[in-house]
């Protein structure tokens, strides 16, 4: 090993560091984003998932949201002030999928006209697929646990 290898092996480890940060800040966002828009989505109102999610997920969520929002109903959400996020997955291979998983404490209110009715709180946990580049939701399931 000569002396001037070691700098460029460092430099290599330090520029990948960069690139994991940079991609786990943009899971992050993405994460955030597909949340509040499911939140304001069952509140009725038009989010744009289409940024942070595939337009098949997209289509997918809004077809099983269907007849929760065709009947009026609608969800006053409170997600809680925080939640916890885990990201699994190999961050410099563009190419791949990445897990995630969010949990929550679920405080959300049913709304029905002009009444507000209280839904037992519980724990959500959402398991969620992400591409890397560009950073998108490709999938979701979601667990509901047990009252908080």
């Amino acid at each position: 090993m000569t002396l001037g290898q070691r700098p460029a092996k460092r430099r290599a480890h330090d520029e990948a560091d960069e690139i994991r940060e940079r991609r786990l800040t943009e899971c992050r966002c993405a994460v955030e984003e597909f949340v509040f828009g499911l939140g304001r989505l069952m509140a009725g109102h038009e989010p744009h998932l289409e940024r942070c999610a595939t337009q098949d997920l997209v289509l997918r969520i809004r077809a099983a949201l269907e007849p929760f929002l065709g009947s009026g109903g609608a969800l006053r959400p409170d997600f809680g002030s925080h939640g916890e996020l885990r990201v699994d997955g190999d961050l410099l291979d563009a190419g791949s999928l990445i897990q995630a998983w969010v949990e929550f404490e679920d405080r959300s209110m049913l709304q029905s006209g002009d009444r507000l009715l209280p839904v037992p709180r519980r724990r959500i946990r959402m398991q969620l697929s992400l591409s890397v580049q560009p950073c998108q939701v490709t999938d979701l399931s979601v667990v509901c646990g047990a009252p908080a």
